[in-house]
């Protein structure tokens, strides 16, 4: 493997830096060593360039020369996201955040399906007594007909109101996690995918 790299400075590289990555990159008579010595590079290059050079060459053919490719490019973005100031800490912060309301809006949505499912499966149950209603029962099994009937109308009422909340839990927790992704002003971190930060853990978090 070649010989690991100290994080560059990014001031010390140049446009013409990157075209040359590239040209070498995709280049069949660029030799394996030379692939991994410039993946080396990039990947302790912490800028956008470097990130997509790397992701450009990730679906190439010849990516499978460099077996640590995969690691370069994690390693990559880790120092490319890695804030630098107190207001960089605070939006890689937010970044979290983001990603924990995108898991709880998912969560939600999951109680939202259930209650969607028990008021059609009951709804469907309904229907099916209100026909039975209809049919030469005896005094006793109306009786149970009709109880059944104001039973399944009162948990339908339920849970119609429980699928309500949650639906409102959801339009609420949407637009504090907009709010939230409008107040991220570094620039690298407006188009960071939330799922990336599932990986991140800060000091405290539980």
């Amino acid at each position: 493997m070649t010989e690991h790299k100290a994080i560059q400075d990014p001031k010390k590289f140049s446009e013409a830096h990157y075209k040359f990555f590239q040209v070498k990159l995709f280049s069949k008579e660029t030799s394996r060593k030379e692939l991994e010595d410039i993946c080396m590079t990039l990947g302790h290059l912490p800028t956008k360039e470097a990130q997509d050079l790397l992701d450009k060459f990730r679906k190439s053919e010849r990516s499978k020369e460099v077996e640590w490719l995969e690691c370069a490019i994690d390693e990559g973005k880790h120092w490319y996201l890695s804030p630098n100031d107190e207001k960089e800490e605070r939006d890689f912060l937010a970044l979290k955040m983001l990603q924990t309301k995108d898991d709880i809006i998912v969560d939600l949505m999951g109680k939202l399906a259930e209650h969607d499912f028990q008021i059609r499966t009951m709804n469907i149950e309904l229907e099916a007594i209100e026909e039975l209603k209809k049919d030469n029962n005896s005094d006793k099994q109306n009786d149970d007909i009709r109880y059944r009937i104001i039973a399944l109308q009162e948990l339908i009422g339920m849970e119609t109101t429980k699928l309500e909340e949650v639906n409102a839990e959801i339009e609420l927790e949407e637009k504090i996690r907009e709010k939230i992704k409008q107040s991220i002003t570094t620039e690298r971190y407006k188009d960071v995918d939330s799922m990336y930060m599932s990986e991140v853990h800060f000091d405290g978090e539980e």
